[in-house]
């Protein structure tokens, strides 16, 4: 390619992306944006329990049990939306945006209401979603532990601090404080909304529905408290209590 080709070609894009309102200022936010699309893509398509029965499935391999692939799900769903955003994060020098969201001063305010919420409200959520068939059908996601209940205790560890913490981290961390100052409160809110529901397409109805309300509510909280905890606790007690409403 000719250097006058070269340059037309950069001159038109510059031009395209000035008619777009551009700013290299806001690469973060866009890189935020775009996170979504990329990141969870990637996870559902490559990274999924069923994957990594594949990925092991070839002669000689020791294939990992069921509780195991769910495990290394969440491990690589904690690096896809936790470390890499981490990344971002540093690398854009945008740490204030973030600040004390997992400090315990910020949540020491909110326990009480947190475990209120738990006890009152998110307990007998859970309980009423586990009498569901279809929520039934679902979960425990590894089906083993119907029966055999002897990893219960690492599945349960494994989902809150690599699946539930990356999970709070991405939508409310990265989606929600990350957007806020440029976007606006109600925007971002809705963002990790949109998000966080779209991730759950393929869950039971109820569930896929529910994330609507909830990803406002949980939203709404974690900007009240400048906290991310309380809502990794209540989304985690929701799933969890659910998983043993229906072992049990």
């Amino acid at each position: 390619m000719s250097e006058k080709a070269d340059n037309r070609i950069k001159s038109w894009f510059r031009d395209l992306l000035t008619e777009t309102g551009y700013k290299s200022s806001d690469n973060f936010y866009y890189l935020t944006l775009l996170s979504a699309p990329v990141l969870l893509s990637i996870y559902r398509y490559f990274f999924m329990a069923d994957n990594f029965t594949q990925y092991f499935s070839a002669p000689g391999n020791a294939a990992p049990g069921e509780v195991q692939t769910y495990i290394l799900e969440f491990a690589a769903f904690f690096i896809l939306v936790a470390a890499l955003p981490f990344v971002l994060i540093i690398g854009s020098r945008k740490k204030s945006l973030f600040k004390g969201l997992f400090s315990f001063e910020n949540f020491k305010p909110h326990v009480g209401k947190t475990l209120l919420a738990l006890v009152f409200i998110f307990a007998p959520l859970a309980y009423n979603s586990s009498t569901l068939p279809a929520v039934q059908a679902e979960y425990p996601l590894p089906r083993i532990l119907l029966e055999d209940q002897s990893l219960l205790s690492v599945y349960f560890l494994a989902l809150f601090f690599l699946y539930y913490v990356g999970w709070e981290f991405f939508f409310r961390g990265l989606l929600l404080f990350g957007l806020k100052d440029r976007y606006g409160a109600p925007a971002a809110i809705l963002i990790q909304t949109v998000s966080s529901c779209l991730i759950h397409l393929g869950k039971p109805s109820a569930e896929t529905l529910g994330s609507i309300p909830f990803g406002i509510v949980f939203g709404i909280i974690a900007l009240r408290t400048k906290s991310l905890w309380p809502v990794i606790i209540l989304h985690a007690a929701l799933g969890i209590l659910n998983d043993l409403f229906i072992i049990y």
